[in-house]
Order: structure tokens, then sequence, then C-alpha cells
């Protein structure tokens, strides 16, 4: 009778470890499933995170890349109306430099042959002391003697 009884004691705790066993490799199962598809929706998720970046960055870039060329074109512009301006006062400039030196004597008309208000401005320009006082002969000896 002990025999029975150790035989069915064993029986019950083989049965109790084989369904421990199954048990543990069907959690098992069920873990690594779990672990798979939690990899797999990480996968996912990471791709879908970065497949957004890459678009937000392209179109970031796009965008940056049309400013730029706004930008280049707002400045080719600026440039080519302050080039403009440029021309119109250089133009200006040499146009009144041109008339102002038409009329003054140049370097090899006679001193005699200059008004006194010219002869008193070189005069002025030569920084000549008492030349407000001088006449026309004063001015053209002072001028020659500078």
């Amino acid at each position: 009778m002990f025999t029975n009884v150790a035989r069915k004691a064993f029986e019950v705790n083989r049965t109790i470890l084989r369904t421990s066993v199954a048990t543990t490799r069907e959690l098992a199962g069920i873990v690594g499933d779990g672990i798979a598809n939690a990899t797999g929706v990480a996968r996912d998720a990471g791709a879908t995170v970065v497949g957004q970046t890459r678009s937000a960055v392209d179109r970031t870039v796009g965008e940056l890349r049309d400013n730029a060329r706004e930008v280049a074109g707002q400045a080719r512009a600026q440039g080519e109306r302050a080039g403009a301006a440029v021309d119109r006062t250089v133009d200006r400039t040499a146009d009144r430099a041109i008339h102002t030196v038409e009329h003054s004597p140049s370097t090899g008309t006679p001193y005699e042959e200059w008004t006194k208000a010219e002869l008193y401005d070189r005069a002025q320009e030569l920084d000549i002391d008492g030349r407000s006082q001088m006449s026309k002969r004063q001015l053209i000896a002072a001028l020659r003697h500078h």
C-alpha cells in the first residue's frame, strides 16, 4: 500500500511539475511575443519619428533655400538701385566739377587774365595773409612769391 501511495504521490508531483514546466514555457512564449511586439512597435514608432523628422528637415531646408533666394533677389535689387543712385551722384558731381573747372582759369592762364575774385580765391586756398586788403596787382605778386 505504501508503494501505491508513494507512486501516486510521485505521479501527482510529476503532473504538477510537467504542468509547471508547460505553464512556464507558455509564459515564456507570451513574454517573448510581447517583447517582439514591443520591439516592432518601437521600431515602427522610431521609423515614423525618423520619417517625420526627415520630412520636417526637408521642408525647413526648402523654406530656407526659398528665403535665401528671396533675400538675395532683394539684395540684388537694392544693389542695383544703390548703384544707379551712385551713378547719378557721380554724374552730377562730375558735371559740377567740369562746370567749375571750365569757368576757372587754367594753370596755363597768366594771373593777369584772372579776375580779382579768382585771384582772391586762390590766395585764400594758399592762406596768404592780408589778401582781403590787397589789390589785383598785389594779389598777383603775392601769389607769384608764395
